[in-house]
């Protein structure tokens, strides 16, 4: 198999020692896995932990989700001593079996047993996670002299900087943009570190434009927009969902207008209107779409599945599409799919992220008071980008509070990064992720979740949540970048606070300073901007 030669950012590894130890069982000098050691082997006497017994273990906290393994450093152990690790994205995670919650390995195998040897360095597994479980299998005794995390992360050579007047918000954002960061893996973009190792096309809407503020333009980005292409055959849905096409055009015509790159644009035409005249096809003179029964027929997001929603929200991605595509020039197909999906617009519909689409399309000229209703109730990590999106263009003001309610109510149960769901009402009578529920309360992660990730099969390190960052620097700080970053239009919202930004664009960089209603902005010479 020949090696892509662009395979995007180049990662580097990281050994991190644990910030605490949650609890241990018949371990002795347990504290010493808490002291930064150098990591090789040693033949000294310096304070070793012992397994002293079978069934013995540890439970680390590395402080933060990580992407990676567990590299264990041993002193002494017979040949053939067998142990158990236990990764988990929250304590009561790492402390679970197979099938209890719905706990899987899923993707990334989480639960494993594995081989150590005396003097032997080690690293197992490969998977999301920020806190471990380690037990002795074996009956007789082991010497540990270190227990790393080994975390892989892109090495970014241009990286954004955002800091606002408001502390909330940058923990949000700052959580964000390393959710988003973790997931760059290998040269693509994937949606999760433990479960979701994937390119997912509907998911990589957000991860791309906020990829394209926060690092520029980079292989990454390419790399997985061209992987859905070459591995679709013609007769064939991306990823097998017939939105999903539709989301490639959206995606391919968004990440163009950014970055101006002619050369991927007249590579990956004929191609994307192969789509829109597939998408085409399946609508009938009367205005009546047939993309078959399947459940993902119609698909925009899980809560919306099999409702009378879904096939409005599907019409709404297909339009959305098709205006997008006719912005680069004449189309015929797109002026044929516009005609005919324009009735959907104002379809009633009872979900926030189906109006929101509609309103997105060009419907909903109404729609901020349906979509403030309840402030944080109706969102999802997945559909908050374009519910306060569509918020934000018909006139809605409480965007800021909604983030701050939304995004903020994860960091308060001790999230380090943001999930692939998230409903408000999880908070009620529920834990934290980074201890054991207390008698009486729920798991906030194995009680919770629906669809395909019930429980501990749920993410809680998911690319398409960081797209709060996109709509803060969109519709909070007011920047739209035009014309392939030649224009750019600064204009912050009321509610916005003083903020700093320094951002990456195609050719130099953009600053900008915004302080009691002053703005000053900074960028290549041959960029116009407009306030």
């Amino acid at each position: 198999m020949k090696e892509n030669t662009n395979r995007g950012f180049r990662m580097t590894k990281e050994s991190i020692i644990p910030t605490r130890i949650i609890d241990c069982f018949q371990t002795e000098n347990a504290e010493e896995l808490l002291v930064s050691k150098e990591p090789c082997v040693s033949f000294g006497n310096e304070p070793c932990t012992c397994f002293t017994e079978k069934n013995s273990w540890a439970l680390l906290d590395f402080g933060k989700e990580l992407c990676g393994g567990l590299r264990l450093i041993t002193r002494s152990a017979p040949v053939g001593t067998e142990i158990r690790i236990t990764f988990g994205e929250s304590v009561s995670e790492a402390c679970s079996v197979i099938g209890e919650k719905n706990a899987t390995n899923d993707h990334s195998p989480r639960d494993i047993t594995a081989l150590l040897s005396t003097w032997s360095d080690l690293t197992f597994g490969q998977t999301g996670f920020r806190f471990a479980r380690v037990q002795l299998l074996s009956d007789s005794p082991i010497s540990v002299q270190s227990i790393f995390a080994v975390s892989q992360l892109p090495e970014i050579p241009r990286e954004a900087v955002i800091k606002t007047a408001d502390r909330k918000l940058n923990k949000i954002l700052d959580t964000a943009a390393y959710t988003l960061k973790l997931n760059f893996q290998n040269g693509y973009i994937w949606d999760g570190i433990k479960r979701d190792r994937l390119v997912w096309c509907g998911d990589l809407h957000q991860e791309i434009i906020t990829s394209l503020y926060l690092f520029g333009d980079n292989a990454n980005i390419t790399n997985s927009l061209s992987f859905l292409r070459h591995c679709t055959p013609d007769v064939s849905w991306i990823n097998n969902i017939p939105t999903y096409s539709a989301w490639w055009v959206i995606i391919f015509c968004d990440y163009c207008a950014y970055t101006d790159n002619q050369e991927y644009f007249r590579q990956n035409k004929d191609f994307a209107e192969s789509i829109l005249n597939k998408i085409s096809s399946h609508i009938t003179a009367e205005e009546e779409m047939n993309f078959g029964n399947d459940q993902l027929s119609y698909f925009l997001d899980w809560p919306t599945c099999d409702t009378p929603d879904a096939k409005i929200g599907a019409a709404m991605l297909m339009l959305l599409a098709a205006k997008k595509y006719l912005a680069f020039g004449d189309c015929a197909v797109c002026s044929d799919i516009i005609k005919k999906l324009n009735r959907y617009l104002t379809i009633p519909c009872k979900s926030k992220q189906v109006y929101a689409f509609q309103t997105l399309a060009g419907g909903g000229a109404n729609s901020c008071e349906f979509l403030e209703n309840g402030g944080a109730v109706g969102l999802s990590t997945f559909m908050a980008y374009y519910i306060l999106k569509a918020d934000a263009l018909t006139g809605g003001n409480n965007m800021l509070s909604i983030i701050r309610e939304y995004f903020g109510a994860m960091l308060s149960r001790g999230a380090t990064t943001f999930w692939e769901d998230f409903d408000i009402s999880w908070l009620e009578n529920s834990g934290r992720i980074d201890a054991l529920p207390k008698h009486g309360q729920k798991d906030l992660h194995g009680d919770h979740g629906a669809f395909c990730y019930q429980g501990f099969r749920h993410s809680l390190c998911h690319g398409w949540s960081c797209g709060v960052v996109s709509f803060v620097i969109e519709h909070l700080f007011g920047i739209q970048i035009q014309n392939g970053g030649k224009r750019i239009t600064v204009h912050p919202h009321t509610s916005c606070p003083d903020f700093k930004l320094k951002m990456p664009l195609t050719k130099g960089w953009l600053r900008i300073n915004y302080k009691k209603g002053i703005l000053e902005v900074k960028a290549p010479p041959d960029v116009e901007i407009f306030q």
